[in-house]
């Protein structure tokens, strides 16, 4: 049984169809949890999932772990260093409102490179709100309401 952390990145992997880098795919995690999370009080990933702030921005203290089982357990591939794409397809658990979410993000950040995502978390008040090396408060997220009108209108 995967985490739903790992189902989230597993996820995103494959809505995306690959995702040619590590920092990317950690800016989709953190921006499909606090998105979520601002809209419905609750992440996508686990309810104890912890975020910190670093120089890339925030970041899931258990992505290279949820990666490396991804990898073992041979649901994802890794191609070159951090080029990663879906081999084997498993079933989804996400409701409507988290599939929502994940789709939101591709859609609308798909296409951006990393140092585009780095740039667009470090202008976010949760990113603003910690300390370097520091905890990232889930409730920061709620900052971001304004910042994603067009979210609650957003159709999949």
């Amino acid at each position: 049984m995967i985490t739903k952390s790992q189902q989230l990145l597993y996820e995103l992997i494959k809505k995306k169809g690959t995702i040619d880098d590590k920092t990317k795919l950690a800016k989709f995690q953190y921006l499909s949890d606090f998105i979520h999370f601002a809209f419905y009080n609750k992440t996508i990933s686990e309810s104890n999932i912890i975020y910190t702030k670093q120089k890339q921005g925030p970041l899931s203290r258990t992505l290279t772990e949820d990666l490396q089982m991804l990898i073992k357990l041979g649901y994802i591939g890794e191609d070159s260093k951090y080029k990663y794409k879906i081999i084997k397809d498993i079933p989804s658990d996400f409701d409507k409102d988290e599939q929502k979410t994940i789709n939101y993000v591709i859609d609308k950040y798909g296409e951006l490179s990393w140092q585009e995502l780095v740039d667009l978390s470090h202008t976010q008040t949760p990113y603003l709100s910690a300390e370097n090396g520091g905890i990232i408060e889930l409730f920061t997220a709620y900052n971001l309401v304004d910042q994603y009108s067009d979210y609650a209108k957003w159709q999949q």
